[in-house]
């Protein structure tokens, strides 16, 4: 495997913004092996896998999680990519321990938005070291839904009520700041999207704020997005969230690595052990 460090210019740059783009940086074979797992979630879901679209909407706006657990291919992906020594640079972690991979996938012609939201309330983890590896198996252009981001936001500190992207969800809680109206203030924010080729990623702290449009084009738009946490991190149990695939069996505070949150870098010697049946 190819070794991939951030620079100091790239570490510098993704602190301060919250986001970086890197150019070129997964094996065109291993995007072949991430195409091969999506489209098998997509036909064969997990047990946690849905459509966010409202029932009148048109297209589809596909979700799965913790995929590695259950498809070999989105496994093979997770264990051959370079992505947990990434997150480990970029991080200034000797660690990275996977916290879950998720899937979005936009069909051609899905207007569903990602609402603006930040990932940390949505997640298992609190610390600072937290970061997301936004990897895409098609081209992906602003029409077909490229990420939007808001370049320093994961500096206020502030955590956000996380936003539902199913319009029958709601995480209202006390815990967290009610997020502000951002998209009728854009002008207000220093806004970034990257249109990307198959190989390039999108790394961000999972503080930072961002959305994406439908997809209004005749293209797919396949990503999927890698949570890693470093060795700062502790486990968090939220009021108001999602929950993972399994129990992990841990305490709030409680480090991350377990089954259900293996430590991928160093890479360990053995391969993660857990698997979850897809419902039949």
């Amino acid at each position: 495997m190819t070794r991939i460090s951030a620079t100091s210019e790239q570490r510098d740059a993704f602190n301060r913004d919250g986001v970086l783009c890197l150019r070129g940086v997964i094996d065109p074979k291993l995007i072949a092996v991430l195409a091969e797992g999506i489209d098998s979630c997509l036909e064969r879901p997990g047990p946690k896998g849905r459509n966010f679209n409202a029932v009148e909407s048109p297209g589809r706006f596909a979700g799965d999680v913790f995929m590695w657990t259950f498809d070999d291919a989105m496994r093979q992906f997770l264990l051959d990519s370079p992505l947990a020594e990434i997150a480990a640079s970029f991080m200034g972690s000797d660690t990275a321990v996977h916290m879950l991979d998720q899937m979005f996938v936009k069909e051609p012609h899905t207007p569903s938005r990602s609402p603006w939201h930040q990932d940390q309330t949505y997640m298992y983890a609190d610390g600072e070291q937290l970061i997301s590896i936004w990897v895409a198996a098609d081209p992906v252009t602003i029409e077909s839904g490229a990420v939007e981001w808001i370049k320093g936001s994961h500096r206020s500190g502030k955590l956000y009520q996380a936003t539902g992207f199913d319009p029958n969800i709601t995480y209202e809680t006390d815990d967290y700041d009610v997020l502000p109206d951002i998209e009728s203030n854009r002008d207000q924010h220093d806004i970034v999207a990257y249109e990307t080729e198959p190989g390039d990623i999108v790394i961000n702290h999972l503080r930072t704020l961002h959305a994406a449009p439908g997809n209004g084009t005749d293209q797919r738009r396949r990503a999927v997005a890698y949570r890693f946490t470093g060795d700062d991190a502790y486990y968090a149990i939220r009021k108001k969230g999602s929950q993972p695939i399994v129990d992990p069996g841990l305490a709030q505070g409680a480090p991350m690595p377990c089954d259900v949150f293996p430590k991928l870098w160093p890479a360990p010697v053995e391969a993660p052990s857990l698997h979850v049946d897809r419902p039949r």
